[in-house]
């Protein structure tokens, strides 16, 4: 899944369509009409589009066209992200939501009638309604849809600004004060956010695998806490240990405390999968002698 296949020219790039099913899923499709950056560029950049490239020379526009085909997120890149997606912002609405430093984060909230009437509206929303917006945002302020942000031609999401970077989940992030909308989204992400089917494919060998060693090693008799579910979920447990791109500090200690951390959660002689970027097998050892079973 993570190396190019045969026929793939790009030199390494990967996107989000080498692993969720959105391009060639007819039925989100349907509903969610998705073209490449590229296509967009060329189709909106003339000097009638949504983000028109008629303010730079042949070099720049050229130069704006390859960073859509395929960019990097490096400075001295030749086709550095960022030199598109300032075209972007200056043509389009940043969008106003902050997931993260925790003292900036706001919830964007869906209401029809601040977005019919406009934010004067707010202070006139139902105390069922306000309440329920209170227990979602918590202490987040809440930012409303309204038709400003609609009538906009281009929407620019800033991810890769540490700031603007959406790293939450979207039922975190977003709330209807109509839960029959809102649950017809849950449900929508539900059905056709999804990998591809080889993701699946994968992840099924791997966890038969653990499940086929745990019955070789201990046997359902010798292992009860680690049976199987009546949808044949369990057999082990996982972790994702981050070394090498989490460089914060305050994470970055040794396996022993990883297992001290942790210990609560573990079975006895439970098979533990680690997923994690550490090369160096022999820094698991200590978790290794403290875990009853297998790592």
């Amino acid at each position: 899944l993570l190396y190019a296949k045969k026929g793939d020219t790009r030199n390494g790039y990967r996107q989000y369509t080498d692993y969720f099913n959105m391009t060639d899923n007819s039925d989100f499709l349907r509903r969610v009409p998705i073209i490449s950056a590229e296509e967009f560029l060329r189709l909106e950049g003339g000097d009638d589009g949504f983000v028109p490239l008629n303010g730079y020379d042949e070099t720049k526009k050229q130069h704006l066209l390859d960073v859509a085909k395929g960019c990097e997120e490096r400075k001295k890149s030749e086709v550095f992200c960022e030199d598109l997606y300032d075209h972007y912002l200056a043509h389009g609405q940043l969008q106003p939501l902050i997931s993260e430093p925790v003292a900036e984060q706001n919830c964007f909230v869906f209401d029809k009638d601040v977005f019919l009437y406009g934010n004067e509206y707010i202070s006139k929303l139902s105390e069922d309604v306000q309440a329920r917006i209170q227990t979602y945002c918590k202490n987040r302020p809440p930012v409303y849809y309204n038709k400003t942000m609609h009538d906009a031609p281009v929407w620019h999401f800033e991810t890769m600004d540490l700031k603007w970077r959406l790293l939450t989940h979207s039922y975190a992030l977003l709330f209807f004060t109509d839960p029959v909308i809102g649950n017809y989204y849950l449900r929508f992400a539900r059905d056709y956010f999804r990998y591809h089917d080889e993701v699946y494919c994968a992840a099924g060998k791997m966890i038969l695998a653990m499940q086929y060693e745990k019955d070789v090693l201990f046997g359902d008799a010798h292992n009860p806490g680690a049976d199987l579910d009546r949808e044949l979920v369990g057999g082990y447990s996982s972790l994702h240990v981050r070394r090498g791109d989490l460089q914060f500090p305050e994470v970055r200690f040794d396996s022993a405390t990883w297992y001290e951390n942790t210990k609560e959660l573990w079975k006895p002689n439970e098979i533990l999968y680690i997923a994690t970027d550490e090369r160096n097998a022999t820094f698991f050892d200590d978790f290794r002698r403290k875990h009853s079973g297998p790592l």
